[in-house]
């Protein structure tokens, strides 16, 4: 099944748009061809987008979808992880979490992601409860890598201790870690175990790393490791960011995420304007908006070894893009971090429009029924799914009214 995309500015390797026609197959991008020119493959439906502008979806590169409920838990500031944590656990809200079932939190943490024009998204559970998720038709999780916790004797008990994922990683997938995430000398330590087992190399992918230092750093760099940041976490929860200005004077590759909605994180693009203020706060304006975006595109799509899938509008990859109208005389990458979710004029998985607006009506899946008419944030869209469902259901669940501040929806009068 092909269909066309026509008369699009459409975000390149690059950096730079290039005005053409996206013609999608089924779940991938087929060819961009130059506007106008004829096509040879049986389109079965096209729309003009009337020189929109396209981009990658984004990649979410650390979240953890099973914690998608209220937003914010947790007594903060806090010195360590674990006693945020522990402060969470117990909340009135997370108690009441534990009525809701394990899929509909993972459904709710795939529309929170999706909707904010994240398609890809690395979920920082153990495979045996997050495996069951791929292939869902909302966003895309990650699916090959190996994970820990940390390496603090405070660590979540998740899967084989790190040394071993490590191992089984053979240096090629990728091995998620978390590291840096407090004042205890037992966190303090955390980058040093890791150096003696051998576990800082080119596929380690450190998360949020807030409290490293200089040398620890340098390690990193030498290494060849990654780093995720994830900035409303990191603020909320400690106060401080990682030293952003040092990772980037040493070239680390970085990317970033949302963490858990319990962090106080409501989508990947609030976290982009984040980024972007502290930047421009604190950085000398080092990071771009420019920056960000490829941050949250190609580089993250590197990062994690899925440059073949997604993270450009390249003919093969997967059909992962947003759609959105451009405003004269401003910089599209400012201006895109600049939206709220409402304003994307579309957001396309696996060549499936997932949302849109209602002029997008006619290329959505053949069976409407799949779809619901609803508002977000006051704004009509046509939503993949029957979400309206979903949240009634959790409603009954907890017997009281919920409103999720990262999925802010209600069916269309």
């Amino acid at each position: 099944m092909f269909k066309l995309f026509a008369n699009a500015q459409v975000l390149q390797p690059d950096m730079s748009l290039q005005h053409c026609d996206l013609l999608v197959q089924d779940d991938s991008l087929y060819d961009l061809l130059e506007p106008g020119s004829k096509c040879n493959k049986p389109v079965e439906s096209e729309v003009d987008l009337d020189g929109q502008i396209v981009f990658p979806g984004l990649i979410n590169s650390h979240d953890h979808l099973i914690d998608s409920c209220w937003t914010g838990l947790g007594k903060v500031p806090a010195a360590n992880w674990f006693e945020w944590d522990r402060s969470v656990h117990e909340t009135p809200e997370y108690r009441l979490m534990q009525k809701l079932s394990v899929t509909d939190l993972y459904v709710i943490g795939m529309y929170k992601n999706m909707v904010s024009g994240a398609t890809t998204v690395v979920d920082h559970f153990p495979a045996e409860v997050s495996g069951t998720f791929t292939g869902h038709p909302l966003v895309s999780l990650l699916e090959h890598y190996y994970m820990a916790h940390s390496v603090s004797h405070h660590q979540l008990k998740w899967g084989s201790n790190a040394g071993e994922q490590f191992r089984q990683a053979h240096g090629i997938l990728p091995f998620i870690i978390h590291a840096g995430e407090g004042t205890h000398q037992d966190i303090r330590e955390e980058m040093e175990q890791l150096n003696r087992m051998g576990a800082i190399d080119k596929n380690t992918i450190l998360v949020n790393c807030t409290f490293l230092e200089e040398a620890e750093l340098q390690v990193i760099a030498a290494r060849g490791a990654t780093i995720v940041w994830l900035p409303t976490s990191s603020e909320r929860i400690f106060g401080r960011q990682p030293d952003i200005k040092k990772i980037l004077e040493l070239k680390i590759p970085l990317t970033i995420g949302t963490d858990s909605s319990i962090t106080g994180s409501s989508n990947l693009l609030a976290e982009l304007k984040k980024a972007w203020r502290y930047s421009h706060e604190h950085l000398n304006g080092a990071l771009s908006a420019r920056d960000l975006v490829r941050m949250a595109t190609s580089d993250a799509a590197k990062i994690f070894g899925i440059e073949k899938q997604v993270g450009t509008l390249t003919p093969g990859r997967r059909a992962d893009f947003i759609v959105f109208k451009p405003q004269p005389e401003v910089d599209c990458f400012e201006q895109f971090i600049s939206m709220q979710p409402e304003h994307f004029s579309m957001v396309a998985h696996r060549g499936v429009m997932m949302i849109g607006n209602d002029e997008f009506r006619r290329i959505s899946a053949i069976d409407f029924s799949q779809y619901s008419e609803v508002k977000i944030n006051d704004t009509a869209k046509i939503l993949y799914g029957q979400p309206a469902q979903l949240l009634e259901r959790m409603r009954h669940k907890l017997d009281s009214s919920i409103v999720f501040p990262f999925f802010d929806i209600a069916s269309e009068d």
